[in-house]
């Protein structure tokens, strides 16, 4: 019997069960609607049976035990393997790291670009290894205006939808499409949405990455509105996401950018890149 059909009769058989203890020691004899609700019953039940297996299946992928996949793969060596996942540092400098995700986008990586050497200003671009080979000249003019590159995978699939090797795969492929695109090598994942586990933790330590999040957010819808509360909670340390590629840029975003590099420079604020924010804070905190 498939998993499906034996979660749907662990269901029935334990309401079974509790059915028999409410009625211990009475006969009870089934009507006619009673033999119809089996009846019914039994149909869905097969109806049920004959999708549930592909139902069942997806439904374990996603509500799986926190155990699963904590262990990608059998190990035949001892050496060191860790990546560090960093939201924000203990820098004590003034320091601040502004980031951008999916690029390089021709239509809106060079507005930012323009935009930061206006306030002599760096940052780190974490890019799509497919769009660093569709452009690699705007991939490689973000590293020509001494900034940071880092993975942000080859599109924005959530890794942790691949198996281990798939995983380790796809961040590889990006890994050498960024090398050739930049002539840089990246330190620093950052995973599609923000989210991973243990096998694209495990990538990301077998490529040598450490894995770069965010404590504030200026998205691309709402973004004016919100710089008011980046600004109102900015300290050095914090690590801003922004957006310079996929999907509809919208230009009030980098309206909202560039008021707070403008803001934040002239508090005494100096943006730099995720590696020197990291290599700042004192024993990496």
């Amino acid at each position: 019997m498939g998993q499906g059909n034996d979660d749907v009769v662990r269901v029935d058989a334990d309401a079974a069960t509790h059915r028999s203890d409410e009625t211990a020691g009475e006969h009870v004899h089934p009507g006619r609607r009673t033999v119809l609700r089996g009846v019914a019953t039994v149909a869905v039940a097969g109806a049920l049976g004959a999708a549930g297996g592909a139902v069942a299946e997806a439904s374990r992928k996603d509500h799986r035990s926190p155990v699963y996949r904590v262990s990608p793969r059998p190990e035949t060596r001892t050496t060191a393997c860790g990546a560090r996942v960093v939201w924000r540092t203990g820098c004590a400098e003034p320091f601040v790291a502004l980031t951008f995700d999916d690029g390089p986008d021709p239509r809106w990586t060079p507005t930012v670009l323009e935009l930061l050497a206006r306030h002599d200003a760096r940052a780190t671009f974490f890019q799509h290894g497919s769009a660093a080979l569709e452009h690699p000249d705007v991939a490689r003019a973000v590293v020509d205006g001494g900034h940071e590159v880092g993975s942000h995978g080859w599109d924005h699939t959530d890794l942790t939808r691949f198996e281990p090797a798939e995983c380790l795969d796809v961040l590889g492929r990006t890994h050498d499409a960024l090398v050739r695109a930049t002539g840089t090598t990246p330190r620093w994942l950052r995973p599609p949405y923000g989210r991973m586990d243990a096998p694209v933790l495990y990538a990301a330590a077998e490529l040598g990455y450490d894995v770069a999040l965010w404590s504030h957010h200026l998205p691309t819808d709402g973004a004016e509105a919100k710089v008011d509360r980046d600004l109102a909670t900015a300290s050095p340390g914090m690590v801003i996401l922004c957006h310079d590629g996929r999907g509809t840029p919208a230009p009030s975003l980098y309206v909202a950018v560039e008021r707070l590099v403008r803001t934040l420079t002239e508090r005494g604020m100096r943006f730099v890149t995720m590696s020197e924010i990291y290599d700042a804070a004192p024993a990496h905190a």
